[in-house]
Order: structure tokens, then sequence, then C-alpha cells
């Protein structure tokens, strides 16, 4: 499997040029500073041969520390309308500062993905999406296991406990799938295609391998869901909103097809941010909206075929779910029917809008998630 590899202000031309978004490679050199950890991006080569944008950030490396219970690295999955970017703006800096690899994927034709073919309206459906981020999850356990066994091997040549691994890097454990939105619904349909315990699973050790199938995905350690579309889909949300305000839930209906929170302030902050996010950061998160997607993430006429989705399978990994008490896209029914579909105890932050991971509160929620992957 291909990576293709791009330091974030890297001058080295290639002849792969996808779309670039300015303001996510300046955010991204501000929070590698920050934490003095390495960021870039990289490409993810499918097996279709089509191009996903890769931001990596990862731990700082201490051999001096080993550690018996090294962490899982972090992939983190975004919804509609958004990209990668949006979670190395606070969330990817924040985890790779207390030791967690991280990795967020843009979906197809999403960020600086290879782009959609001229005519093609959605990038894909629940099953292509899931099966490539089925094809990624071994690589990113590759590229932490690569990282951390390098480290051993220093700690060890300086005299270090022997087997022991960076007591802030990722060992080869499986990763952490961490998805937004729309992408929690595609990481609900991976969970049901996860290979049984004991039976083959999809590899990226093959330099062409074939589309991963359901029922052969990589494992994970856990899927973590923050203001997530729930099982059922989108139907029953659009439902409850007409029926609590039906001014809202037709400019809410319209600024998805219309995309009128990449245009207006007002609409961008209405849907997706608190009263309170200041208006620089407002109006920085506006223009990456506007540029992230030249097409719809999903085709909804599928996804409306296949929900609800069945119940999940008994070697499930561990869940987390949170939600906002003033989300205006997924509301806190929703967030507590994706709960019980896990068999959790959902998480609901007060003063927190649907996108939690940049919202003026975000810390919050990257609390309560840390809370959480402490227990894996």
């Amino acid at each position: 499997m291909r990576v293709h590899h791009r330091p974030f202000a890297s001058n080295v031309k290639s002849s792969f040029r996808p779309r670039r978004h300015p303001a996510v490679v300046c955010a991204s050199i501000a929070s590698s500073s920050r934490t003095g950890t390495c960021a870039y991006t990289t490409y993810h080569t499918l097996p279709d041969g089509k191009k996903l944008e890769l931001l990596v950030q990862k731990a700082p490396q201490d051999p001096a520390a080993p550690s018996s219970s090294p962490r899982p690295p972090l992939l983190f999955v975004h919804g509609s309308y958004h990209a990668a970017w949006c979670w190395q703006e606070n969330f990817m800096p924040y985890f790779s500062s207390r030791g967690y690899d991280t990795y967020a994927v843009s979906f197809r034709a999403q960020g600086s993905s290879d782009p959609a073919p001229p005519g093609q309206s959605v990038a894909g459906t629940l099953d292509a999406h899931a099966a490539d981020l089925a094809t990624l999850v071994p690589l990113v356990q590759s590229m932490s296991a690569t990282d951390a066994n390098a480290n051993a091997a220093a700690a060890d040549a300086n005299g270090g406990s022997a087997g022991g691994g960076s007591g802030s890097g990722s060992s080869g454990r499986a990763p952490v799938l961490v998805a937004h939105s729309f992408g929690g619904l595609i990481a609900q349909k991976y969970v049901l295609g996860l290979a049984k315990p004991g039976s083959s699973s999809a590899s990226s050790s093959s330099s062409s391998p074939p589309p991963p199938a359901p029922g052969s995905f990589p494992p994970l350690s856990g899927a973590a869901f923050l203001n997530s579309v729930p099982p059922t889909g989108n139907k029953k949300l659009v439902l409850r909103f007409m029926q609590r305000d039906f001014l809202y839930s037709m400019r809410l209906t319209w600024g998805f097809m219309a995309r009128t929170f990449g245009k207006s302030r007002e609409s961008c902050r209405e849907f997706f941010f608190s009263k309170d996010l200041p208006l620089d950061k407002l109006e920085r998160y506006r223009q990456q909206l506007a540029a992230a997607s030249a097409v719809r993430l999903l085709d909804l006429r599928d996804m409306n075929a296949q929900v609800p989705l069945p119940p999940p399978p008994p070697h499930a990994p561990p869940a987390f779910v949170l939600g906002g008490v003033e989300d205006g896209v997924v509301d806190p029914p929703a967030v507590e029917e994706l709960a019980a579909y896990y068999g959790v105890k959902p998480v609901l932050l007060d003063n927190m809008a649907h996108d939690s991971m940049l919202d003026t509160r975000w810390e919050r929620a990257a609390q309560e998630l840390e809370n959480w992957l402490g227990t894996l």
C-alpha cells in the first residue's frame, strides 16, 4: 500500500497536486509548534487508486519512559461538509500532547482527497466509505506500531527495560475510531462489518489489496461518537425539529441543501456553533466549511434504504457517545438513541453546539473523551 507524504511546510513538488486549503496548513503548523510533535499531511492510496488526505500528528516520543499499557492511536472521522481539518484545530494537538498518535482522514472527494469524477454528485455510500476505512485502519495501526517499536529499541540501547514501548507513544494496538455527525453513521456501519475474533481480517500488507468485504474489517480498540447521527438515520431528527420549531427546521433543511453556512456567518453559527464563539474563529471555520466538500458526503437514498441499521455484533468494541444539549443538528434524543444502541450511558454537555471539536467549550468534550479512553 503506497502512502504519499507531504510535510505541511514542504516545498517539494510532485505529480499529484490535491486541492489545498492554506488555513488548514497554518493551523496545523501552529498546533505542531505548541506541542513539539511532528505534524504532516500524507495521502493514503485506496485499492481503486484514489487518494485520501490523511493528517498525522504523533505523540512526543520519550524512549526513557517505557510503558506497560501503550495507548491506541486515534483515527478521527469527519461528517458532512467537513474534512480532516476540523480535527487538526483542537483535538489532534490536544490528544497528541497527551500521548496519543492522532490521524484525521478526509473521505472520498472531501477536503484535499482526490476529487469526484465529473458528473458525480455524491462522494459515496455508507458501504463504500466504511470499506475505505477498513483499508486505512491497519495502516494507522502499523504506522504507530513502527514508531513505538523504534522507540522501544532506542530505550533498550540506552539501558531501558526490554519490551517497553514509549511512555507517550502508541504501540501495536488497533485504533480507536472517533467519528462526528454523519461520520458516526459510517463508523456504525464499520462496526457492523468487523471480522469475528479469530477470523481473518483485511490487511494492508499487499501492495494492491482487494477492497475489504463486510465481515472482514480489521478490529478497533474502541468507537467514539461525537454528535453522531443515530442508527435510524436523520428522518426522526427532521421530524422532531419540525414539531419543535417549523421555521428553524426549514432554515436547517434549506441551509444544508444550499450550503448557506458556507456563505453566511449567521447561518454557520446557528447550525454548528455556540453564540459566544469568537467572530474570528467563526469566519475561519466558515471559510473551511465552504471549501471542504464539492460534493455531498453520502448517497442519502442509499442511506435511507439501509436504516435502521441492525444491532451491533457481539464482538463490537467499547463505545462512547457524546452530544450537546444545544446541538441544532443532532438533538439529545438522537444521542440517547445511539447510546442505547450500544448499551452505554450518553454524555450530554450543556452549552455545546454541533461542532463539539471546534466549539467554544471544545475542551470539555475532549476531556470527556480522554476520560473514556483511559478505560480502554
